[in-house]
């Protein structure tokens, strides 16, 4: 009777330990994901990794998660830490604005997608991530990339 007892206990643990196998949490180190998983899409802090059927997008520091999204399949937003989504609009509207401005409309930046050059970037509701390009403050383009598939889907300039 120990016996069976025991494995019982050892089949649920095992089966929980699985299950959890691919949960992150903000604050934990990217070393953790990285050494488990292989992202599909890195651009700069941000990184986007598929679950089976869900995908999982962080924003690190350099070592530690500091934002995390994760979006099913059909685009639902199944868990967040760290910001709030923005929703999906018109992308002209933004056109020769200036930045300031719409962080006041739409808060602070998610992430800086930048290599070098800033990029502000925002993930939408729908698993979306809008750019901005900036020159003396002022939007001059903005383009849409779809995290799911990675493609761009959108863009408008001057």
């Amino acid at each position: 009777m120990k016996k069976i007892i025991a494995l019982l206990l050892f089949v649920t643990i095992l089966f929980s330990a699985c299950s959890n196998s691919y949960k992150f949490e903000v604050g934990e180190s990217m070393s953790r994901i990285n050494n488990q998983y292989t992202p599909y899409i890195t651009i700069n802090t941000l990184s986007v990794y598929k679950f089976s059927e869900n995908y999982l997008v962080t924003i690190d520091d350099g070592t530690i998660i500091q934002k995390l999204v994760e979006f099913s399949l059909e685009r639902k937003c199944l868990q967040i830490q760290g910001f709030d989504l923005i929703e999906n609009g018109d992308m002209n509207q933004f056109l020769n604005m200036n930045f300031n401005a719409i962080t006041k409309q739409i808060g602070q930046p998610h992430v800086d997608i930048g290599s070098g050059f800033y990029i502000p970037a925002y993930i939408t509701k729908d698993a979306n991530l809008i750019c901005f390009e900036l020159e003396n403050e002022i939007v001059f383009e903005v383009i849409k990339r779809d995290l799911l598939t990675n493609e761009i889907v959108d863009c408008v300039s001057n």
